[in-house]
């Protein structure tokens, strides 16, 4: 029974720290209500606006990830959403639609994040200028 107890203790043990290294390795990825890494919203961030109206991006400086929707966290175990949205001479956020998602709540919850997040603006001869930018997000429980 002990050498039962010891194994069992080896085996949680090794688990453990297999999880660790593996959380210690994987890439940093937004976690809802946390900070979002600035790489992976450079990733996946992609300007509606042409490249022939600014001649640096605006590049992405704070913000957090949006929630899983609590509706949808009974019914779901994933789910997805793409906004629009503009980046103004300020680096605000303006003008937020929905393009498209599995069920409203994830674009809702998409949009609310989006609404706090701040931007180095584009710029075009040195002068900020506005542009549209398009990100998805993939919400799982």
């Amino acid at each position: 029974m002990s050498q039962y107890l010891v194994d069992r203790g080896f085996a949680a043990l090794s688990l453990i720290t297999t999880l660790l290294l593996y959380a210690c390795s994987s890439p940093k990825l937004a976690v809802e209500g946390n900070p979002m890494p600035e790489k992976q919203v450079a990733t996946y961030m992609t300007s509606v606006t042409p490249s022939s109206a600014y001649d640096t991006p605006p590049k992405f400086l704070k913000g957090y990830a949006p929630f899983f929707p609590a509706r949808e966290s009974k019914r779901r175990h994933w789910g997805y959403a793409v906004v629009e949205f503009g980046v103004t001479a300020d680096g605000a956020t303006s003008d937020i639609r929905p393009i498209t998602a599995t069920a409203y709540p994830f674009a809702k919850e998409a949009m609310y994040a989006v609404q706090t997040w701040r931007f180095d603006p584009a710029r075009k001869h040195g002068q900020p200028v506005v542009v549209r930018i398009r990100i998805p997000f993939t919400f799982r429980s």
